[in-house]
């Protein structure tokens, strides 16, 4: 087949979205397929909403087995906070009466400002499949979709939906727009990373025609070298837990750190790394502690492959107590280096975790539950030893990216025939796509 992947952001950004991305174009193009990515030239998430500069021409090129056109960012005149201010007013906009999915299409042009991105899908010999992902960033399988329904083509979408949980409306108002449903009711077929966020949409009231699980895959990690020397290099010492991820409330990293200090308050030892971007909340946090807290409390910024996979194997637990990853690949990254797993009972992390099995799971922001998990992995080794060794074995067994790319293969070839029309973007329910 030929496949057209339309995405807002591809490495080297980094960002689980994006390597799954990656990982999923390299496995099906060594399956025979010929994939094609359109995304922007975005280095890293900032990019997004840098101030506005004149933007340049798309590139194109072949990285390893596949064609990548990488479109320029336009920039945004009011940086981060313009990008507040718009999403606000966009959200403000879909709450009114009616549905607002042609107004908020023509606004999420923005959402990030990818240059003449609809001018080079238009220049491109149609494939046979197209796939968009991603939506929170929506303007990259907004456009996907337009372009596949003004040619007939299937389009399928992956949403990396991040819904929230039950207290927490705002991260679902931001994925829950008109113009978003719209995206996900209206796809040929939608491919989600978990039950969670099929449950999701689904308290949402949004009902796609046709969705299947189809799970996420692990790379396997590089050769890694004596784990002495990368700990001597972070100036970390046993024991110790890891946090991976965007460093910020929302994620658990704070509650991470939180429970960590209780622990050593309480006579356990215990040193928490965390990797990842920080963020500004993470930050005014961080700035608070103690300099004895911050011997404690170690954030490590952004890391390289070789560095994050050593740190999750000499952890004795990985913490990702958050409530907006829609997978969280981290997870098996973390059972493939044998190292069990304490995540929040919400969304995809609480979909992925079988806990007591695999991890433990609690409720999101609850410290003392988090701190008591983590507790539980590090004074009980055998506990601990089974549960990794229980991790390792079903990431071996179910998420592989082989396995991942036949399920979405399947998908893919079942799509190949035409595409029934749909509506525009104004709320109509689509004709039934009906795989063949």
């Amino acid at each position: 087949m030929r496949l057209l992947f339309v995405t807002p952001a591809y490495p080297p950004f980094t960002g689980g979205g994006e390597r799954y991305v990656k990982s999923l174009a390299e496995t099906l193009a060594g399956r025979g397929h010929a994939v094609t990515i359109v995304t922007s030239d975005a280095q890293q998430e900032q990019d997004f909403w840098q101030p506005r500069r004149e933007a340049g021409r798309a590139i194109s090129r072949r990285e390893d087995s596949l064609s990548i056109i990488r479109c320029p960012l336009m920039g945004w005149s009011g940086g981060w906070g313009g990008l507040l201010a718009w999403r606000k007013a966009m959200v403000l906009i879909s709450s009114l009466p009616g549905n607002q999915s042609r107004l908020l299409g023509q606004m999420a042009r923005r959402i990030p400002p990818i240059a003449n991105l609809e001018a080079v899908l238009a220049g491109l010999e149609p494939p046979d499949v197209v796939v968009g992902f991603n939506l929170s960033w929506e303007y990259a399988p907004l456009a996907a979709a337009q372009y596949a329904r003004r040619r007939g083509i299937p389009f399928v979408f992956v949403p990396f939906a991040h819904l929230g949980d039950a207290g927490h409306r705002r991260v679902a108002r931001n994925n829950t727009m008109d113009h978003q449903r719209w995206l996900v009711e209206n796809a040929d077929a939608v491919l989600a990373l978990t039950a969670a966020e099929v449950d999701g949409f689904a308290a949402w009231g949004i009902r796609p025609e046709r969705i299947t699980v189809v799970g996420s895959g692990v790379d396997l990690p590089p050769p890694l070298p004596d784990p002495a020397g990368v700990l001597q290099q972070c100036r970390l010492r046993p024991p110790l837990a890891i946090f991976v991820g965007r460093v910020n409330y929302d994620k658990g990293a704070i509650h991470a750190a939180q429970a960590v200090i209780k622990l050593n308050q309480s006579g356990l030892p215990l040193t928490l790394a965390l990797v990842g971007r920080i963020a500004a909340d993470f930050a005014r946090y961080y700035d608070r502690l103690s300099p004895a807290e911050r011997e404690i409390v170690r954030p490590l910024g952004m890391v390289g492959e070789i560095e994050k996979h050593s740190l999750l194997r000499e952890a004795a637990v990985l913490l990702l107590p958050s409530r907006t990853d829609s997978f969280g690949i981290v997870l098996l990254e973390a059972w493939l280096q044998g190292t069990p797993v304490v995540g929040a009972r919400v969304g995809g992390v609480g979909s992925v975790i079988q806990d007591e099995l695999d991890g433990l799971l609690v409720p999101f922001g609850d410290v003392p539950a988090l701190a008591a998990a983590v507790q539980r992995l590090v004074t009980d080794i055998d506990l601990n030893r089974q549960m990794g060794a229980d991790g390792r074995a079903r990431v071996l067994a179910e998420f592989t990216w082989e396995n991942v790319a036949y399920k979405i293969e399947t998908i893919l070839v079942a799509g190949q025939q035409p595409a029934p029309v749909q509506p525009a973007l104004a709320g109509d329910h689509p004709q039934p796509f009906v795989a063949s």
